[in-house]
């Protein structure tokens, strides 16, 4: 199994975090659907042709950043009594870049990997369509392993805290809507690695963990799909 990964940044991204209500709150790294997303703009892949991705993992590292802001936000509600206006705060990432990785059969992922480098149909969004990615490209083809060490996100039950690292961690608890363990809250990881109490596929360079779309409830995102 190989992986095709590529470099994407923007200004600002908004991967709305679920159970979330007024307060809206980011993920700080795009979930494997939201990733999907990405590679499906890039591909010009509609919605509906979600199906066809199923068969690849998808994960994603937050190579750097400027921390969070907060914006407030007009929304319209339309009710059977008419449309109620209010205001909501977005809790935004700013300025960061990302790897995202898209893995599966190694022809089929040099294919992808090669219709985004000479081609593309759209640029992804950060979560949602106000914001555009300012730069991309596509960083390379590597090798997929099991591996217990990883630098993106998993359940928390399946990070193990109890082992010290050499290297400066930060992480942030997050729920997420996900059938690959009981634990509803998911570890973020903005800095640095964790060890986790089992092996994943990961991308051997990067350690980004790498999961499957069917366990993780899918949304709209990044303009034609995610």
């Amino acid at each position: 199994m190989k992986a095709a990964i590529v470099k994407v940044s923007f200004s600002e991204a908004f991967f709305k975090v679920h159970y979330t209500k007024g307060f809206r709150l980011t993920y700080p790294i795009p979930l494997p659907t939201s990733v999907a997303g990405m590679f499906g703009a890039f591909l010009g892949m509609e919605r509906e042709k979600i199906s066809d991705l199923q068969k690849f993992m998808f994960g994603a590292k937050l190579v750097k950043y400027n921390g969070f802001i907060n914006e407030n936000a007009t929304f319209r509600q339309y009710k059977s009594y008419g449309v109620e206006i209010g205001v909501a705060t977005l809790n935004l990432v700013n300025n960061p870049t990302y790897l995202i990785a898209l893995a599966g059969e190694k022809e089929e992922v040099i294919k992808i990997q090669d219709k985004v480098r000479k081609a593309v149909e759209f640029l992804p969004y950060g979560g949602q369509n106000d914001f555009f990615a300012e730069d991309w490209a596509v960083v390379g083809i590597d090798d997929v392993i099991e591996s217990d060490e990883i630098t993106n996100y998993a359940p928390r039950d399946w990070v193990d805290l109890s082992i010290k690292s050499n290297l400066e961690v930060t992480l942030q608890i997050l729920p997420v809507m996900h059938t690959l363990s009981d634990n509803p809250n998911f570890y973020f990881i903005t800095r640095g690695k964790v060890k986790l109490n089992r092996k994943i596929p990961c991308t051997y360079s990067e350690k980004i963990g790498l999961y499957n779309l069917n366990n993780f409830k899918m949304e709209k995102h990044n303009g034609k799909m995610g």
